[in-house]
């Protein structure tokens, strides 16, 4: 990538950033990376952080779902570690628990492709950690197939700790974020959190909407939730290069912690249909616990037809890879909305000024 081209590309996006942290509507601030064929194109930070401090490039953010799939993928890999197809029934293999569905298996848990609506993330966080376990005998069927915010990572989580002898946090952290350099940008055990709680950075709220609890998160008992099933704190260096690493294996070249690039061809060539989505409240698809169909959610119209990635509802993220780019791009705006469209009007603007800047392959 030419220098001129990377710097121009950074002059733009730092542009479109200030101007929407100008704005004060939909975010106050903004963080942007941007890996292309696997080399920092685009690093910046601007507007405010959290308690109106200054954004900066190495401020860790909490991204909730945005990590999603780096827990189902290394399921993923530890399934096929352990010699387990994608369609053998895992409650054979690991002893799920009580509230699981029958017949559950790695392709439809990451696929969203079983009846795991329910409960959504945020009534698990206001809900007291005694009353929790209510919620999960309490699971309904009556919307299907859909996504899952919490239970299914609830499952993957066991699944790990059955399979590897290990907390899931500690082998996600041994197996896949050490081995890919990823220590200092992405945080999902609670004593590692609040040993960079100087780092972290809350959304502060664009007008005209009120403060939600659940992004409180500077409270040391909130930090204390963090585990892989609710997402993690993590800069978004760390998350362009998780979806670079991504991105590698569906090019063909194995990465430590994530399945092999057979399998996950395997999963994202699937033609199951679109799920329901609770939070986008409409179809979507997923495939190894990740989004497939970018241009059909309004969250990018540029994006090429095998982006994958994901987004985040209430802290207002995307991290994706273009093949046909060979591009990650990971964003985060510091502000929260009530309405979809409060965050994929400022998402579309930035992700549509990157991909139309960054030529196809």
């Amino acid at each position: 990538m030419p220098l001129s081209y990377r710097h121009q590309l950074g002059h733009d996006a730092t542009q479109a950033l200030q101007h929407l942290a100008d704005e004060n509507i939909f975010a106050t601030g903004g963080q942007l990376s941007i890996l292309i064929e696997g080399e920092p194109a685009v690093d910046i930070a601007v507007g405010q952080a959290g308690g109106g401090s200054h954004m900066t490039t190495d401020a860790l953010h909490n991204v909730y779902c945005l990590v999603k799939p780096m827990v189902y993928l290394l399921l993923g890999f530890l399934l096929e570690k352990s010699g387990v197809g994608p369609d053998e029934s895992l409650n054979e293999v690991v002893g799920l628990p009580s509230w699981a569905p029958e017949g559950l298996t790695y392709r439809t848990l990451a696929a969203h492709d079983a009846a795991l609506a329910e409960p959504l993330a945020f009534t698990w966080r206001i809900t007291p950690p005694r009353e929790r376990q209510n919620l999960l005998n309490q699971l309904s069927d009556h919307l299907g197939p859909a996504y899952s915010e919490i239970s299914g990572g609830l499952i993957v989580e066991h699944a790990i700790e059955e399979l590897s002898g290990q907390p899931p946090s500690r082998y996600c952290s041994q197996e896949l974020l050490e081995p890919l350099g990823l220590s200092d940008d992405i945080f999902i055990e609670a004593e590692t959190a609040i040993a960079e709680r100087s780092r972290i950075r809350v959304p502060i709220v664009g007008l005209p909407i009120e403060p939600l609890p659940m992004l409180t998160e500077l409270l040391p008992a909130q930090i204390r939730e963090v585990r892989l099933a609710l997402g993690a704190y993590a800069t978004m260096r760390g998350m362009a290069r998780l979806y670079t690493a991504v991105g590698e294996v569906m090019a063909g070249n194995s990465q430590p912690g994530l399945p092999s690039p057979g399998l996950l061809s395997d999963l994202l060539h699937d033609d199951r249909p679109p799920r329901y989505d609770p939070i986008l409240n409409r179809p979507a698809k997923w495939a190894g616990g990740l989004m497939t169909d970018f241009n059909q959610q309004g969250l990018s119209k540029t994006a090429g037809p095998d982006t994958v990635g994901h987004t985040a509802a209430q802290a207002n993220s995307i991290a994706l890879h273009d093949p046909s780019r060979s591009a990650s791009v990971a964003l985060y705006l510091n502000g929260v909305g009530v309405e979809n469209h409060d965050h994929t009007i400022p998402r579309q603007q930035i992700l549509n000024l990157v991909f139309n800047a960054i030529p196809i392959n």
